[in-house]
């Protein structure tokens, strides 16, 4: 016979043990944790060195005392997006209070090389300045300039503040590199007009200061330009994507069609890839006008007879961008 076992095995331990174990694994894990925490700060950077944020790396800003993962992306970011730090202050809004006591005595900010720190007026800036001098990123750069004019302009730093798409970084910039003129703010209620523009010649900047058209729209009013090659009506704003009716009607009493700076393309002598690339002409128009003009040859084409070629119901449309010449 087996001889018998005197005591029986468990299967599983008992509650006890579970919660001793996992109480044993957290404070083995937390005293691993500050212990690396406290080699760091004591061993990979003396406290003679200080580290220059606007040139060193990720691996360089990790062995600061209280740098984590996250802190250093972080700063990478908007170092890259507002083209470097100007002041050691810039960085306290990027880390926490207690991890910025432990940083602030290995960290130097050198603005050498960045862009110009003139005061510029927020009434009148644009947002292609805001960019360029590093007071915003260019979607908060848009929306300042079109809150702006919402308002009217800003009668008080408290105007300002209440923008709340801003991240605070770029609040403070704009507060200590920028500049409130009264006389301009009182400009905006009643006396205010911005000028009238040629639509042939404006560029995405001045466009981008009308009324209802913001940024983005404004690029695409000058790409959809290059692809016509010129405005002939006002009307051919309802044909660019993105641009509402209700702000076109904004927008409309400060625009006018001037004078186009490129010519008609020369039906005797554009390729059918040229005549194709422009938007009321499609491929097998382009092809179409190629096999006609080759078949009449090489004098010039009277005005009637290349009209008679293009479709009715294009011919108003295409009439002005073409030339028999």
């Amino acid at each position: 016979m087996r001889a018998a076992w005197p005591y029986r095995f468990r299967l599983w331990p008992s509650a006890r043990g579970f919660v001793g174990w996992g109480v044993g694994v957290l404070l083995a894990g937390a005293t691993a944790f500050w212990a690396s925490q406290g080699r760091r700060a004591a061993v990979l950077l003396p406290d003679s060195v200080q580290v220059e944020v606007n040139k060193a790396d990720s691996l360089r800003l990790l062995s600061v005392p209280g740098m984590t993962p996250g802190i250093v992306s972080r700063l990478l970011y908007w170092r890259q997006s507002l083209g470097g730090f100007r002041e050691l202050d810039e960085l306290s809004l990027l880390i926490d209070t207690r991890r910025w006591e432990q940083a602030a005595p290995f960290l130097r900010v050198s603005p050498k090389g960045l862009a110009d720190t003139v005061r510029w007026d927020l009434q009148t800036v644009d947002s292609a300045t805001l960019v360029r001098v590093g007071f915003c990123r260019p979607r908060a750069a848009g929306r300042f300039v079109r809150y702006r004019a919402k308002r009217r302009g800003f009668r008080s730093w408290a105007e300002l503040d209440s923008l709340q798409s801003l991240h605070p970084l770029e609040r403070y910039r704009l507060r200590r590199w920028g500049l409130l003129t009264w006389q301009s703010a009182s400009m905006w209620g009643w006396q205010f007009r911005p000028p009238c523009l040629d639509l042939n010649r404006a560029t995405p900047a001045e466009l981008e200061k009308l009324p209802g058209i913001g940024l983005y729209t404004a690029q695409r009013i000058v790409r959809y330009r290059e692809k016509l090659r010129y405005f002939v009506s006002l009307d051919q704003l309802h044909e660019v994507w993105g641009l509402r009716p209700e702000n076109l009607e904004k927008a409309r009493p400060f625009l006018y069609v001037g004078s186009p700076l490129r010519e008609p393309l020369r039906l005797r002598e554009a390729p059918a890839k040229s005549l194709a690339a422009h938007p009321y002409i499609s491929w097998k128009l382009a092809r179409q006008l190629v096999r006609r003009r080759n078949a009449w040859g090489p004098s010039p084409i009277p005005p009637e007879v290349w009209k008679s070629w293009l479709p009715d119901s294009l011919r108003d449309r295409v009439e002005p961008y073409l030339t028999g010449d």
